[in-house]
């Protein structure tokens, strides 16, 4: 027998006519705070972003290099997301897995925290709620920042990361969600921006000083060869109008023998200052052609102490060389490292008072210092010395290292840079020390493939 409920009467069909009004507009009304609370969300998210972007045009203007924007990013960052802590990070080579540094880091007070991370893997778009496993990458993600809750952005382009933080789970009573990915890429995209930007700046200001500075200092060569080049001719052209047989003024015999030879050595002046303006502008324009033989070291040292001789007799300085490793041979351009031998003991020379020593050594054995079995030429003086913020300049085109110096000791500075130009042609190097006061030691270091015994590879021409 079937049993039917009572008839409702029409009071009770009216109550629940009416419950059911009330659960649908309860309900209805529930899905529009819903809708609100994201609308309202939403609206912060592109509030937070512009307000970024502000702040990073204000930014620009106020920091100069590019690592003084990540704080003050990082503080506009956690006030307007109302996140608790914040940091950059970047990634440390290509290696996997992946390494970043934290770069940048505030609201931590007094805790320490990592400098470096290691992750399993570097997603580009990540964050933790209450539900969220303590497993990879959670867990190392979440040891960053100390905070349970993190939402985390990741540019591989540029290997930069921003990591926000929460002790709890409410930002603006919600937890993070995947509708957080245009707020954090958004601000890392700001960060990213920004950073570029000044970095191309800084880079703009470097470019611009070193352009100022090699426009000064090309002047300063410009006046200095005028000066260096008027000196010679002003002695050639006196000198020769005095012996000119129509000249007034009658000259001894001595006295023309001393005309003559400053008229000769003011021409081999002038021709060593066009060479050394030759030389320099053709390495300036491409790397030197060699012509590599294997030569013996004892004729290389003795052809640059043939050279150097006259010039170290007339200054009153005391030339020495030490005998080379009997058999050693050198494999470079004949005339090339003359010159560099040359210009090296020419310099040490014309630095070194009378009375004064210039040495010039090849050492090519452990004992004698000589890295890897490669050989070491130096050039040692007991001259004025170079002061060691000097030092790099003294091996720059156009520079002079003193002023003082420059008019007491002429010449156009181009002979270091020259030597160490056509070193390094020859795969070598070329390093000084100096003390004030004591003397300067030039080392010029070929590799060992550039050097030999003469039982090694057949004889050496002389």
């Amino acid at each position: 027998m079937t049993h039917h409920p009572p008839p409702q009467s029409p009071i009770e069909r009216e109550l629940a006519y009416y419950r059911r009004e009330c659960n649908d507009l309860g309900a209805r009304l529930l899905r529009l705070q819903e809708e609100q609370s994201q609308a309202f969300r939403e609206a912060r998210r592109s509030r937070t972003v512009a307000k970024l972007i502000r702040e990073a045009h204000r930014l620009t203007d106020v920091c100069n290099l590019p690592d003084e924007i990540g704080e003050p990013m990082l503080e506009v960052v956690v006030d307007n997301a109302l996140c608790d802590r914040a940091a950059f990070l970047e990634r440390i080579g290509q290696e996997e897995p992946p390494r970043f540094r934290v770069s940048h880091m505030i609201g931590m007070g007094g805790e320490s925290w990592p400098r470096e991370v290691v992750l399993p893997a570097a997603p580009g778009f990540f964050f933790t709620t209450s539900r969220t496993p303590i497993e990879p990458p959670a867990y190392e993600l979440t040891s960053i920042l100390r905070t349970p809750y993190i939402l985390w952005a990741h540019d591989p382009g540029s290997g930069v990361a921003l990591i926000l933080g929460n002790h709890s789970e409410g930002n603006v009573s919600r937890p993070f969600e995947t509708r957080d990915q245009e707020l954090v890429e958004g601000a890392l995209s700001v960060y990213i921006d920004v950073r570029a930007r000044k970095a191309a700046e800084a880079e703009l200001r470097a470019a611009k000083l070193a352009a100022e500075a090699s426009g000064a200092a090309r002047a300063r060569f410009l006046a200095t060869l005028s000066h260096e080049l008027r000196t010679p001719l002003n002695s050639i052209i006196g000198f020769s109008e005095i012996l000119a047989p129509d000249s007034t003024i009658r000259a001894t015999a001595q006295q023309r023998g001393a005309y003559i030879a400053q008229i000769h050595d003011s021409g081999r002046m002038l021709l060593e200052l066009i060479d050394n303006i030759l030389d320099y502008a053709s390495l300036e324009n491409a790397t030197p052609k060699l012509r590599r033989e294997w030569i013996a070291g004892r004729s290389l040292l003795d052809a640059a102490m043939g050279e150097a001789g006259s010039i170290a007799l007339r200054h009153g300085v005391e030339l020495a060389c030490d005998p080379p490793e009997e058999g050693l041979q050198l494999h470079v351009d004949r005339l090339r490292f003359r010159q560099v031998l040359s210009n090296l003991l020419g310099n040490a020379v014309k630095f070194t008072p009378a009375r004064g020593r210039v040495s010039l050594a090849i050492l090519a054995t452990p004992e004698g210092g000589a890295p890897n079995g490669g050989a070491m030429v130096r050039v040692t003086d007991t001259g004025i010395g170079i002061a060691p913020g000097d030092i790099q300049r003294a091996l720059e085109p156009f520079q002079q290292v003193s002023d003082g110096h420059s008019r007491k000791f002429p010449g156009t500075g181009l002979g270091l840079p020259i030597a160490k130009t056509l070193v390094e042609a020859h795969g070598g190097t070329l390093a000084i020390e100096s003390v004030p006061g004591e003397g300067t030691r030039v080392t010029v270091s070929l590799p060992p493939e550039a050097v030999r015994r003469s039982g090694e590879g057949g004889p050496a021409p002389g």
